[in-house]
């Protein structure tokens, strides 16, 4: 199956002409990336794993956003190919704690202490949770500033 694969990828290139490069990322951590060629524009396989800030046309900067596979394809001003980016994401191993309750999964960052945070694949319920805290500690934040700056 192997062997399988690495013929497909093989030919890929041959046929569109792209460099094929790997990355693996971590969940929530940016890794930078540099280019050969100038680039034109990106396109993200699948933006929920990945996603890409461009700095300028020869530097990116890779964001791991869920554990998972896709890739980035790259091209040059002329619309030609330069690169296909295969993107893996994987979790931070250290200090999160995946809790399964049939099928519902609820995520904790156990850094210092086990909070719950927001993990695609999570249940609605954990999503809906943790969003509402950010919501109400973003309002308290934006009202705390305002009335400082009266």
């Amino acid at each position: 199956m192997r062997v399988l694969i690495s013929a497909f990828a093989t030919l890929f290139m041959l046929t569109t002409g792209a460099h094929a490069g790997q990355v693996w990322l971590t969940m929530d951590q940016v890794r930078p990336y540099k280019l050969e060629r100038p680039a034109q524009n990106i396109v993200v396989g699948n933006p929920a794993i990945a996603d890409v800030t461009v700095q300028d046309n020869k530097s990116l900067l890779l964001f791991g956003k869920a554990p998972g596979l896709t890739n980035i394809y790259i091209f040059d001003e002329s619309g030609e190919a330069i690169e296909n980016l295969i993107v893996r994401v994987r979790t931070q191993h250290d200090g999160v704690l995946t809790f399964y309750r049939g099928a519902a999964r609820t995520t904790y960052n156990c850094t210092t202490k086990c909070d719950e945070t927001i993990t695609v694949g999570d249940d609605s319920e954990s999503f809906e949770n943790v969003s509402s805290q950010v919501t109400k500690k973003f309002s308290q934040a934006k009202n705390a500033a305002n009335s400082s700056g009266e």
